[in-house]
């Protein structure tokens, strides 16, 4: 009974919505013949649909390929689908989508895309393809809103909700619903269209068993019946019946049925007609009133069989061995509960199952089967209890729903405060998160302001040492004894030939005094004054000094960095420490080279070994080395790649000692 209810609802009120949406308003300034033809089709579609597809096809025949055709085309559909004729009402519907899609796109086409989409999704309603209907549902209220138009919008809610109903999805059901109250309360189409939403929602809460809310919304809408359509009039009746039937009422229900058969007669809507008839013979049945259920549910076997409308032949079969039962004619039962008819019958509804295994359970037992009778006991108990818990369910998901969304059907007043609490909240909340915001970003910047004083005066601290270092490394090198010694020596001797010296003297005071508010200077620099020294020291050394003085020329001087006195000091050692005590030859060795990604630098003695000479020596203080040391090592901590200065013997054997220094590419020296 449950599937015959919904597919009679849904089925009625798409021929309501096919109505509303058919007719285009006409008060423009000129109306064209065709819109007078669509318009007085309309009008007859339901006392005369005959009569309504004969003018229209005859007027059809004058025009082609215009908007004007194909909107009568639409007008066709609608013709088709009221008469039953679902197949051409489909494929007549699909030909104006295929003009829509290759018009170029404008409110009209939209419009009319919209109503075509509606009308296959009527078509898959009445063919109980629920999902294929929610498709075409949806895509017409995608395309409606495109037109610009608003005055149907809610008829298109409704016919989406109508298919969640009919899928048991009453959560999005009732929200579809309250969607389209929104909206006829928002646009200002008047009371007169909440009727099919209040029938809408009386039926959805009829379905969760919900009778106390069920008949509240009943009575909202027949506040308007007198107002309706005929067919809403027949939609509302026959609804109200089933109300009364589910509620056990039968005696109300009756009174229901026979008024809104009453109104189909006339228009001889044989499959809505039949469907009541199948409602009045099961209500016939529980008032114990077996010729009365028997006359209608002939009448409503015999046309469903000729249509092969199989789930509700299968109802009405069911209801038919009910009441063979009741006549004492279980052999009469037991043909019409066969299922040999309706194995291929899918997505019957579980009401339906649960009737039929009912009358199987009572016809086993007739017949004195009464382990297969308990059998089908428990099958139904165990359907009973899914239904109820399905039912149950999907009663907590529509309250949960109902209550989270704003609808209309609110107290304005309620709506208002609890929308001032919502904003009161929303500010609280939005409050909170920028006083969190501000506080994050204070301690950040705090955060931020700390580390960079650390940083300022950790820079502070390493220019000061850097200073001091520089300025040590150079009293220490450029000592006044050394200055006066040298001098004294070139003054004492003075003839032409050693004046070279002087200017080389004069070339060192010039570097010594530029080195000194400098942190580095190019390779160029380091090597004339390290060529200086040598040419003042060399004289010292006797004949067997030699020097081997070797630069890569893929090496550019001018863009190699080091720290000052990086070449000259370990140079400075080897003469004066190595080479200056050693009797025979005395080499020195400077090699500049390309050495991977960077620069390397080497300082050659043939004297007599680091390690000896470091013990034999008791006249250097070592303090050249150490500023080196400490100035290296205070550049590195703020390079990736390192410099490199090592100090190692040639060879195992008193061969002299070699300095070895690498510059990286790109060192930074701030």
């Amino acid at each position: 009974m449950k599937r015959i209810v919904c597919f009679s609802v849904v089925v009625l009120i798409a021929i309501v919505l096919l109505a509303a949406c058919g007719k285009k308003r006409s008060d423009t300034n000129e109306v064209s013949p065709m819109k007078r033809v669509i318009a007085q089709s309309m009008d007859s579609l339901y006392n005369n649909p005959t009569y309504a597809r004969n003018i229209l096809q005859q007027a059809m025949k004058s025009t082609r390929d215009s908007l004007d055709y194909y909107q009568a085309m639409h007008t066709l559909s609608t013709i088709y689908f009221v008469q039953g004729n679902t197949d051409s009402a489909q494929l007549t519907a699909r030909k104006v989508i295929a003009f829509v899609e290759r018009e170029k796109p404008s409110q009209a086409t939209q419009l009319l895309l919209s109503l075509a989409s509606n009308s296959i999704g009527n078509c898959f309603g009445h063919l109980r393809k629920q999902d294929s209907a929610l498709y075409y549902y949806k895509k017409a209220l995608g395309s409606y809103k495109l037109s610009g138009e608003v005055d149907k919008m809610p008829d298109l809610y409704i016919n989406i909700a109508d298919m969640y109903t009919r899928r048991s999805d009453y959560a999005q059901s009732a929200l579809y619903y309250r969607n389209a109250l929104s909206v006829i309360d928002s646009i200002g189409l008047g009371e007169q269209m909440n009727f099919p939403v209040y029938l809408g929602l009386a039926q959805l809460y009829m379905e969760l068993r919900d009778f106390e809310l069920s008949d509240h919304y009943f009575r909202l809408a027949e506040n308007y019946y007198d107002e309706r359509t005929l067919s809403e009039q027949f939609l509302f009746c026959n609804s109200r019946g089933n109300y009364y039937f589910f509620a056990e009422e039968y005696a109300k229900a009756l009174p229901w049925h026979r008024k809104g058969r009453a109104l189909l007669i006339p228009g001889g809507y044989l499959f809505n007609i039949n469907l009541v008839n199948a409602n009045l013979g099961e209500i016939f049945l529980h008032l114990d009133q077996v010729d009365s259920a028997q006359y209608y549910l002939d009448q409503a076997e015999a046309y469903f069989s000729g249509i092969d409308e199989l789930p509700l032949l299968y109802h009405v079969q069911t209801v038919m061995a009910g009441l063979a039962l009741e006549q004492n004619k279980p052999r009469l039962a037991g043909q019409y509960l066969k299922d040999e008819n309706f194995k291929t019958v899918a997505g019957l509804e579980p009401t339906f199952i649960q009737l039929r295994n009912k009358y199987i359970q009572k016809y086993y037992a007739r017949t004195g089967n009464y382990q297969d009778a308990y059998e089908y006991l428990l099958r139904n108990v165990a359907l009973d209890d899914s239904i109820r818990s399905e039912r149950t369910l999907m009663r907590i998901a529509e309250i949960d729903m109902r209550y989270s969304q704003d609808t209309t059907l609110i107290k304005k007043e309620l709506q208002i405060a609890g929308q001032a609490s919502d904003i009161r909240e929303l500010r609280f909340r939005n409050l909170m998160w920028l006083f969190i915001s501000l506080l994050i970003v204070a301690l950040a910047f705090m955060q931020f302001r700390l580390l960079k004083k650390q940083k300022d005066q950790q820079w502070l601290k390493m220019q000061d040492q850097m200073t001091r270092l520089r300025m040590l490394n150079i009293r220490n090198r450029i000592s006044p004894h050394f200055m006066f010694n040298v001098l004294n020596r070139e003054i004492s001797v003075a003839n032409e030939t050693q004046r070279s010296n002087l200017s080389a003297l004069v070339l060192m005071l010039r570097r010594s005094l530029e080195l000194t508010d400098s942190t580095n200077v190019t390779l160029t620099r380091e090597l004339e004054f390290v060529q200086a020294y040598i040419k003042l020291e060399q004289e010292s050394l006797g004949p067997d000094f030699r020097l081997e003085w070797s630069v890569d020329t893929q090496v550019d001087l001018n863009t190699v960095l080091l720290p000052p006195m990086m070449v000259q000091i370990p140079v400075e050692n080897a003469m004066k420490h190595a080479l200056r005590p050693l009797e025979g030859e005395k080499i020195l060795s400077v090699m500049v080279q390309r050495e991977g990604n960077g620069t390397a630098i080497v300082v050659e003695d043939n004297g007599a070994g680091y390690q000896q000479r470091q013990e034999a020596s008791s006249d250097g203080t070592g303090t050249g080395l150490k500023t080196l040391y400490q100035t290296i090592d205070l550049l590195n901590s703020m390079n990736s790649e390192k410099m490199q200065f090592r100090i190692q013997r040639i060879a195992e054997e008193d061969s002299g000692t070699r300095v070895y220094i690498f510059v990286p590419n790109n060192f930074k020296f701030k």
